[in-house]
């Protein structure tokens, strides 16, 4: 695990660094995040959500007419709730809550429309997420939560997600709206009866790019 985040984040460096003729683009942006912690429950999805936020730089690299690659790396506030005894959903309502920080590395495809001095972005792309470090809550005990142990109650350290979203620009500045799905099971023990457990964010953000 840790290879795998010393080469991502190799991988942005040399991003960063790369002697394109075409013109890079960095940018920052800073934003609220909603993020849920889903699972299913008697055939239906459950989510227990918080508010957090979002922290990024961005670089925008043109690649081929108007397609580019906008890497990013982002400080995230996120987590989300689920409950305890998911078979007895009428009859107990206590739940695990969770609130902690990762580093997320979204690697987008952007495409642009523009209208006059507008420009809007549509964009996808895998995210790579690395759980830091945070607190969780359960019967009324907090502790810390201890990633990638296998006990109960804890959470994974490494997700990959499905990362889509659209950004409306206007003089350099900008508003995003993404949102990433975590496509790997953040349970580090499955007790008998419980499902998988997606971690989910929903991302609003203002930025600004150098240009």
């Amino acid at each position: 695990m840790r290879s795998m985040k010393k080469t991502i984040l190799l991988l942005f460096q040399l991003l960063l660094m790369m002697p394109l003729a075409a013109k890079v683009t960095p940018g920052v942006r800073v934003g609220g995040a909603y993020s849920s912690l889903v699972h299913k429950v008697e055939k239906q999805y459950h989510s227990g959500a918080r508010f957090g936020f979002s922290i990024g730089g961005i670089v925008d690299i043109p690649v081929y007419k108007k397609l580019s690659v906008r890497p990013e790396v982002a400080f995230v506030n996120q987590g989300g709730s689920f409950l305890i005894n998911q078979w007895e959903v009428e009859e107990n309502h206590l739940y695990n809550r969770y609130n902690y920080y990762a580093l997320q590395v979204p690697v987008n495809v952007v495409y642009p429309f523009r209208f006059s001095n507008v420009k809007l972005d549509v964009f996808a792309g895998p995210a790579f997420d690395f759980s830091l470090f945070g607190k969780m809550k359960s019967c009324g005990e907090r502790r810390n939560i201890y990633f990638g142990v296998s006990e109960d109650k804890d959470l994974k350290t490494f997700d990959l997600g499905v990362n889509v979203g659209i950004s409306v620009e206007y003089r350099k500045y900008f508003f995003s709206i993404q949102a990433l799905c975590g496509t790997l099971d953040r349970r580090t023990v499955k007790n008998e009866g419980e499902t998988s457990l997606y971690q989910n964010n929903v991302t609003f953000s203002f930025g600004y790019f150098f240009r």
